[in-house]
């Protein structure tokens, strides 16, 4: 049967959460006062980067935003992901170890906050530590980091937010692949591993399999992620025991 007619949930993220554990900490940035130059500390091809707004993306985020448009300025341009400090896990020998921050929304999706420069940046948080980065590398770290979006200049003065599917292109990665993983780890936390589902994809008809018994196919239809369903418009396809005999 399938499974995939449930509405996408909407893309608004609202609330702060605690900040995630980044596991490699950058060097620390410099930020000059106004009217000083300024520059942040990277690797790679944005050594030299003096965390100026990027412009097209800051042109993408005026109202109506258009996801296309938003999504072409991301994968074009560089984003700055804040950095700051948290306190450290048990067993650490430092007293608080640098963390990339996430806000997380009344249905539970988490987004990774991103910025279009420093200034937007220092509006949210000025003790903030600036990482840039190109749109493509924070949607790869946003889903690495178990985020359904990517919530650009939270503290306006305009705002967006790239959602997973857009996020799963941006980053290269297979949609199907990555609504599968997310698919298993859901119901890997609440099944006994000898009655896990078997979750395959179907590449040729788009859509995600998934084996189990007959009994359990209206429990773990209730339970497929919004998330899964807006990756794979073709829907879930739950295959019973009796029927793959």
């Amino acid at each position: 049967m399938e499974h995939g007619d449930q509405p996408e949930p909407p893309a608004t993220m609202n609330q702060p959460e605690p900040p995630a554990t980044m596991n490699q900490p950058e060097p620390p940035a410099t930020m000059s006062e106004p009217g000083h130059s300024r520059r942040l500390v990277s690797p790679g091809r944005f050594t030299a980067d003096d965390g100026s707004t990027d412009l097209d993306i800051c042109a993408a985020l005026s109202a109506p935003v258009d996801p296309e448009r938003l999504k072409d300025a991301v994968r074009a341009g560089r984003l700055i992901v804040a950095i700051v400090a948290s306190p450290a896990q048990t067993g650490e020998s430092e007293g608080s170890q640098m963390s990339v921050v996430s806000m997380v929304a009344a249905d539970g999706r988490r987004g990774l906050l991103a910025f279009t420069g420093l200034d937007a940046m220092h509006r949210w948080n000025p003790h903030a530590r600036p990482v840039p980065a190109s749109g493509p590398e924070v949607a790869q770290a946003a889903l690495d980091d178990g985020c359904d979006a990517v919530v650009i200049d939270v503290a306006g003065p305009s705002s967006a937010v790239v959602a997973e599917p857009d996020l799963v292109e941006l980053a290269n990665r297979d949609p199907l692949d990555h609504a599968a993983a997310l698919l298993t780890a859901a119901w890997a936390s609440t099944s006994p591993e000898a009655s896990m589902p078997d979750v395959s994809v179907d590449a040729s008809s788009g859509t995600v399999r998934v084996r189990l018994p007959a009994q359990r196919a209206d429990e773990y239809a209730r339970s497929i992620p919004a998330r899964v369903l807006a990756l794979v418009p073709a829907g879930v396809e739950i295959i019973t025991a009796d029927q793959s005999q």
